[in-house]
């Protein structure tokens, strides 16, 4: 195991316990056995650290899709059983560090701050999902595999909800094979009936582009504060344009976590950011305006 790999399994256990915004690059640096600077030699900060573990969580999540594709002799049905398995094993190995991130994404105020990484990822298991089903079922349940895709994640859902319920004793393999009596009937029933489906087949493939692709450039615009902050600390300008554009920023930030941002304030601050003559920022800002945009739009009447 590599020494990144090492850090990456040891930020994982802290954030299982403390959560991500209780945990210090120090404490992750301590429990290497390393120094805060040469952690920072590997990750440049803690969100890029937060940001190669979903990555690293969804590489292993991959691998082990793909060892079972590899069982030689496996129907598509038989296939498919052990993927779901594999995945829902998967959310209960990982439970407890995904439950203090969601615990962190609320209470810290960053509950529409899902990592683009984990959307993207997400967005490609939907496009897998309905891949599988065409195998399973064939292609003249092509027309529904849209709506039954739907019908398998909104399941999912529910199913990693009673997963990360330690109370609950639920086995995987039962949900399993519930997920599987439930898809034998419902297609059965659209195959003899034959409804008009609910979505068009190419609606989930155009929406997992859109994710994949379309979003895939819009940052939060905190994270673009984040960023600004940064790039403003290393400026060389007066100590108090400095003071100035930083509160401001700080203040920005601050308004940003609220559950309900005032827009004057986040105009406000904005503008005071504006123009600096340096290109670095200034690209920042355009970048802002536009994150921003969904934040100032005028109240409706």
């Amino acid at each position: 195991m590599d020494k990144r790999t090492s850090i990456l399994r040891t930020a994982m256990q802290l954030f299982s316990t403390k959560g991500s915004s209780n945990t210090s690059m120090q404490e992750i640096a301590e429990h290497c056995g390393m120094s805060k600077g040469s952690l920072y030699q590997h990750f440049k900060s803690k969100e890029e650290l937060e940001l190669s573990l979903y990555q690293y969580c969804f590489q292993m999540l991959h691998e082990q899709l793909l060892r079972v594709e590899g069982i030689p002799g496996l129907t598509a049905r038989a296939l498919l059983i052990q993927q779901i398995e594999v995945l829902l094993s998967f959310v209960l190995e990982l439970r407890e560090f995904l439950i203090m991130q969601i615990k962190d994404w609320v209470n810290h105020g960053k509950k529409n701050m899902e990592p683009q990484y984990v959307k993207d990822h997400n967005m490609a298991l939907l496009n897998w999902a309905k891949e599988k089903l065409e195998d399973v079922y064939g292609p003249e349940i092509a027309p529904y595999s849209s709506d039954l895709t739907l019908l398998v994640h909104g399941m999912f859902g529910c199913y990693i909800r009673l997963l990360f319920d330690s109370r609950l004793d639920v086995s995987i393999k039962k949900m399993t094979e519930h997920l599987m009596f439930i898809l034998d009937h419902q297609t059965e029933s659209l195959l003899l009936k034959k409804p008009e489906p609910l979505f068009s087949s190419d609606t989930l493939t155009n929406w997992v582009q859109e994710g994949l692709s379309g979003v895939r450039n819009s940052r939060h615009p905190i994270q673009i504060v984040k960023q600004l902050k940064q790039q403003v600390k290393e400026l060389g300008m007066s100590s108090d344009t400095k003071k100035d554009l930083l509160d401001s920023l700080h203040v920005l930030e601050q308004e940003l976590i609220e559950p309900e941002p005032r827009r004057a304030i986040l105009l406000g601050m904005a503008r005071n950011c504006e123009d600096t003559s340096v290109p670095e920022v200034d690209e920042l800002m355009k970048e802002l305006h536009v994150a921003l945009h969904p934040y100032v739009q005028p109240p409706s009447k």
